[in-house]
C-alpha cells in the first residue's frame, strides 16, 4: 500500500488526526502563559455563560421582582494588584436567600471573564482592603489574573488557611500551565459531584477573618478600609481626567 493510500485510509486518517491533535496540543501548552490561557478564558468563559445563562435569567428575576436590584460592581485587585471592578449579584438579605449565600452570587463574573478582567482559573479575588493587609513575600499572586474558580480546589483536600492557600497562589503565579488547570477543574467538578467542594470565593473575607481572629485590631481594620476609599478616588478621579468614567463611578465620585 502506497503512502497516499494509506493516508486516506481509516486508519491513515486517524493517525494523522491524532498527530495533528498532538501538535495543537503542544503548541496551546507551551504558549499557555502567554495567550492561550487569555483565549481560552474567553471561549470557555462564554460557554459557561450560554448553558448558566437560564439560571442566571432566574436569579436575575427573582432579584428585580423582590428587591428592584438585580446586580451590583464589586472592587478586586486584579492582576498587578490594580483596582478592577467586576459584577456579582446583589445581596437580597436573609439567610434564606440561596442567591446570596452561594455560588450563584458569582454567575456575573463569567462576564469579566469574557471581558479580559478574571480568569476561570486563579488566585481566590481580594479587595483592596485585603491588598492593603496582605503580606509582601505574597504579592507574587498579583502577577495573574484572579480566578472564578480557586486553583487552591485542585490542591487542598479541605478549605487551607489563608497563608497556605496565598503560598499556592503564588506557586500557581509561577507553574501554572494548560494541563494542571484542566485537572484544577476537573476535581473541583468530581468534588463539587460527591458534594465534597468547599467556597474561597468570598470577596472581603481576608481582612474580616484577620479582625475575628484577633491578628489585627480594630482600627487597622478601618485603616485598611480607610486605604481602599483613598485608593478608589483616586483611580476614579484619573479616570475622569482621561475622559473616561462610567456612569456608576460617576455618579459615586459625584457623591463623594
Amino acid at each position: 500500500m502506497g503512502f497516499t493510500e494509506f493516508i486516506t485510509s481509516p486508519a491513515g486518517i486517524a493517525i494523522f488526526c491524532i498527530v495533528a491533535a498532538a501538535i495543537v496540543i503542544f503548541f496551546l501548552a507551551v504558549n499557555y502563559r502567554f495567550f492561550t490561557k487569555n483565549v481560552l478564558d474567553f471561549v470557555f468563559g462564554l460557554l459557561a455563560f450560554i448553558i448558566t445563562s437560564p439560571c442566571t435569567a432566574v436569579c436575575a428575576i427573582i432579584l428585580k421582582a423582590k428587591h428592584r436590584k438585580v446586580c451590583e460592581k464589586v472592587w478586586i485587585c486584579g492582576k498587578g494588584g490594580r483596582p478592577i471592578q467586576v459584577r456579582v449579584f446583589a445581596e437580597c438579605g436573609g439567610e434564606s436567600c440561596a442567591i446570596s449565600h452561594s455560588a450563584l452570587k458569582f454567575l456575573p463574573m463569567l462576564t469579566d471573564v469574557i471581558a479580559g478582567r478574571m480568569s476561570l482559573v486563579g488566585p481566590a479575588p481580594l479587595t483592596p482592603a485585603d491588598c492593603t493587609l496582605l503580606p509582601e513575600e505574597y504579592e507574587g499572586r498579583f502577577a495573574v489574573r484572579p480566578g472564578i474558580l480557586s486553583q487552591a480546589h485542585g490542591e487542598f483536600a479541605s478549605r487551607p488557611s489563608y497563608d497556605e492557600m496565598f503560598a499556592s497562589d503564588c506557586e500557581y503565579a509561577k507553574k501554572h500551565g494548560l494541563f494542571s488547570d484542566i485537572a484544577r477543574v476537573f476535581v473541583w467538578l468530581f468534588r463539587t459531584l460527591r458534594g465534597e467542594g468547599y467556597s474561597l470565593l468570598t470577596v472581603g473575607g481576608y481582612s474580616k477573618s484577620l479582625l475575628s481572629e484577633g491578628t489585627i485590631s480594630a482600627e487597622e481594620y478601618e485603616n485598611a478600609l480607610l486605604a481602599q476609599e483613598e485608593e478608589l478616588k483616586a483611580l476614579r478621579r484619573s479616570k475622569m481626567r482621561v475622559g473616561y468614567v462610567d456612569a456608576d463611578e460617576k455618579n459615586n465620585a459625584e457623591a463623594e
